[in-house]
C-alpha cells in the first residue's frame, strides 16, 4: 500500500521523532477522521519510516469500530493491520499489556460530519475517554493532525435525520461523499500534510 497510496494521494508526514522516541508507550490521537479515516490508515500501516520506527507495528493496537468486526471480510483484514475493537475494555486490556493506542475520538460521528469547506468540525467534547485512560495508565497523548483529510470530499445533507439516527443507535456512519462535479466517490485533489506530534 506504500507505493500505492502514493498514486491517488498526495501525501506528505511530518513526524516529531525525538518526542516519540522519549515514549515508551502512548496513545496517538488522530484528528480528523473525515470520509476515509485516511490519516488513521497512515498511522496504522506505519506509513512515515520515523513514525513505523518509533512506534513499530508490534508494539501498538488501532481502536476501531465495533461495527468492522462484525462484517467477515472486513474483520480479518482489520485484525491484520492491527485493529481492535474501540470498547474501553479492549483498550484497557491493551495498555496494560504495554502496547501503545492509535484511536480517531470523534469516530463515526465525525465521519458523518466531514465536510469540505472553510471549517474542519471536530467532535471531542463528548468523546474524552481516551484522556482519561491516558491518566488512569500514566501514558502520554501524542497529538495527530491529518490536513486535508476532510478537504477530501463534500457530503451530501440527503436523509441527513436519517442517517444521523442509524449512526447514533448502530454506530454507523453512512456517508455520502461526492467530488468534483458532484461524481460520487470522486475525490478532490487536495494534499495531505500529517503532521505526528507538537
Amino acid at each position: 500500500w506504500h507505493g500505492v497510496l502514493p498514486a491517488f494521494f498526495d501525501i506528505d508526514c511530518k513526524v516529531d521523532i525525538e518526542e516519540l522516541r522519549k515514549c515508551d508507550q502512548c496513545i496517538v490521537a488522530v484528528h480528523p477522521h473525515g470520509v476515509l479515516s485516511l490519516g488513521h490508515y497512515l498511522v496504522i500501516s506505519g506509513f512515515h519510516p520515523d513514525l513505523e520506527k518509533a512506534l513499530p507495528a508490534r508494539r501498538r493496537c488501532a481502536l476501531s469500530a465495533g461495527v468492522l468486526f462484525k462484517l467477515p471480510v472486513v474483520r480479518e483484514i482489520a485484525l491484520g493491520m492491527g485493529c481492535v475493537d474501540a470498547h474501553r475494555d479492549v483498550a484497557k486490556r491493551c495498555l496494560s499489556k504495554g502496547l501503545s493506542l492509535s484511536v480517531v475520538p470523534g469516530g463515526e460521528r465525525e465521519q458523518l460530519l466531514a465536510q469540505r469547506g472553510q471549517v474542519e468540525e471536530l467532535v471531542l467534547k463528548q468523546r474524552q475517554g481516551f484522556v482519561r485512560l491516558a491518566l488512569q495508565h500514566g501514558v502520554p497523548i501524542v497529538p495527530v493532525y491529518v490536513f486535508g483529510e476532510a478537504q477530501l470530499f463534500k457530503q451530501s445533507k440527503f436523509l441527513f435525520g436519517l442517517r444521523s439516527w442509524i449512526q447514533k443507535k448502530l454506530g454507523i456512519a453512512l456517508v455520502m461523499p461526492y467530488g468534483p462535479f458532484g461524481l460520487p466517490f470522486t475525490k478532490f485533489p487536495d494534499p495531505i500534510r500529517m503532521v505526528v506530534g507538537k
